[in-house]
């Protein structure tokens, strides 16, 4: 038989093993939308209805430690772009070469 023809035979039935595999998971949802399910509920990622939950718990987060570091990687950024110098790279560099040295 021909390899192309072997080719296409083997395209064909992994198309239909796939659309399959699509068809069955869309089979299998309980919910679409929050429509589908009760008042109470919602539809969760995994297509399941859920209830609301009695109590919302909200945490409260400190973002000024992420800030602060963002801030100055910004600012070492803009020195090396504006300078094209990095900064203490030189006294990093002499205190490695003395350390091989001896």
């Amino acid at each position: 038989m021909n390899k192309k023809g072997m080719i296409q035979i083997v395209a064909v039935v992994l198309a239909l093993v796939i659309l399959a595999y699509v068809l069955v998971s869309f089979a299998q949802r309980e919910c679409n939308s929050n429509r589908d399910c009760p008042g109470n509920a919602y539809c969760g990622t995994d297509y399941e209805c859920h209830e609301y939950p009695d109590q919302i718990v909200v945490k409260e987060t400190n973002y000024i430690s992420s800030a602060a570091i963002l801030g100055l990687f910004i600012v070492v950024a803009a020195y090396i772009f504006k300078t094209g110098q990095v900064p203490f790279y030189e006294k990093v560099k002499k205190k490695i070469k003395k350390v091989r040295e001896d």
